[in-house]
């Protein structure tokens, strides 16, 4: 009776070290259409992301990604969010890059992170800050 009490646990204990994972450790959150506004952007000018994002096994966080003039060396993170309806699979995330400087080409993504840890990362989009106008300025007297 013992040897088949010990052979039944043994053989739970190893089912249950099951070492390959589920489908929720390796399913990637999905975007829509991911926007921004405003479409011209000035300077002084906040620029607000918008993206639907769908995972099938709910969310850890959503936040931007971005980087300024190309430079993947320096990369900045923007609008965390981190608090979900319980079992949330689809939301519509807004974030808010901060201003930038005259001149400066932003490129962004959305970056989602499963209730599981897998990290997903919409396409890019990019935009450049206009340039304040030199015609607008007062001419100087000579």
């Amino acid at each position: 009776m013992r040897r088949t009490f010990f052979a039944a646990a043994a053989a739970l204990c190893l089912s249950a070290c099951n070492s390959e994972s589920g489908p929720e450790r390796t399913t990637s959150a999905e975007f829509g259409e991911v926007t921004f506004s405003p479409a011209e952007v000035a300077p002084d000018t906040d620029v607000t992301v918008e993206a639907f994002v769908t995972s099938q096994y709910g969310f850890h966080r959503i936040d931007i990604v971005y980087i300024l003039d190309d430079d993947d060396s320096d990369v900045r993170f923007a609008s965390l969010l981190r608090s979900f309806e319980a079992e949330a699979t689809s939301l519509t995330y807004k974030g808010t890059i901060p201003r930038q400087k005259a001149g400066r080409k932003v490129t962004f993504w959305v970056r989602a992170i499963t209730a599981y840890d897998v990290v997903t990362l919409s396409d890019p989009r990019s935009y450049t800050i206009s340039k304040e106008d030199e015609d607008e300025k007062p001419e100087q007297p000579n």
